[in-house]
């Protein structure tokens, strides 16, 4: 059974926000970890506009997580087959933007990127032996590395309905 909040009645620039019910979803936490304010749920994947998913693995507190990123579906289908995978060294710190790890396809070499500040954590050892499973599983078990980031994300990412939308009609560029 759903719970349901009550929103309460606020103005913003004039304008009249009425009270409407909505679903709150209840999550079920592990022991030690804490609901990250950035996320609407600390599970759910984010994508950015540069094709990399993020997914909240661990909470250290409410401004500083540790989380998986990879290339979205979309991303690995641009790319085609992935031959080779270049991580950077567990500890090394990247700023928004910054190339974090190379990925070489038959087509071409494209990048994972830094969307904040953060620092790996952590390579998915199995892609040094086995690149394809970025082809077989992009979203799943090709994921890249964990880095813990200090901040919130919701600035530079989205949920996977606007990701889709962006990409479907080109307003988020292959």
């Amino acid at each position: 059974m759903a719970r349901v909040a009550l929103a309460s009645r606020a103005s913003y620039s004039g304008l009249v926000c009425a009270a409407k019910p909505f679903p709150v979803p209840v999550l079920r936490l592990k022991s030690g970890q804490r609901n990250v304010r950035s996320f609407s749920s600390m599970w759910d994947r984010r994508f950015t506009k540069t094709h990399e998913w993020i997914q909240i693995v661990h909470s250290e507190s409410d401004a500083a997580f540790i989380a998986r990123v990879g290339i979205s579906q979309f991303a690995q289908d641009q790319l085609g087959e992935i031959q080779v995978v270049e991580f950077p060294k567990v500890d090394t710190s990247f700023k928004p933007g910054d190339e974090m790890v190379s990925i070489e396809s038959i087509k071409t070499i494209s990048s994972c990127n830094a969307v904040s500040e953060c620092h790996v954590v952590e390579v998915n050892k199995a892609l040094e032996e086995d690149p394809s499973l970025i082809n077989s599983s992009p979203e799943g078990d090709g994921w890249i590395v964990e880095v813990k980031f200090t901040g919130g994300l919701d600035e530079y990412t989205m949920d996977r309905a606007v990701y889709e939308a962006g990409c479907e009609d080109g307003s988020i560029p292959p």
